[in-house]
């Protein structure tokens, strides 16, 4: 089965969401720790499904919207 490898962007940085995902052996990357912190929300979905991540976030209007474009 293969595990699913989550990007979590700069509005999901509350270190026990992170602590917990972690310690229950998900696969995550932070913003922070990829070095992304600056780049746009275009720039951080780019790059998440270049690496085979999914791209978690609270962004939720902003993501929808790029959903669509990229996905029609």
């Amino acid at each position: 089965m293969s595990q699913i490898r989550l990007y979590l962007d700069e509005d999901v940085l509350e270190g026990a969401l992170v602590q917990a995902l972690q310690s229950n052996n998900v696969d995550i990357l932070t913003t922070a720790e990829a070095k992304k912190l600056s780049c746009t929300d275009e720039e951080q979905l780019i790059w998440a499904r270049e690496q085979g991540r999914i791209i978690y976030s609270f962004n939720v209007g902003d993501f929808c919207r790029l959903h669509n474009q990229f996905n029609d």
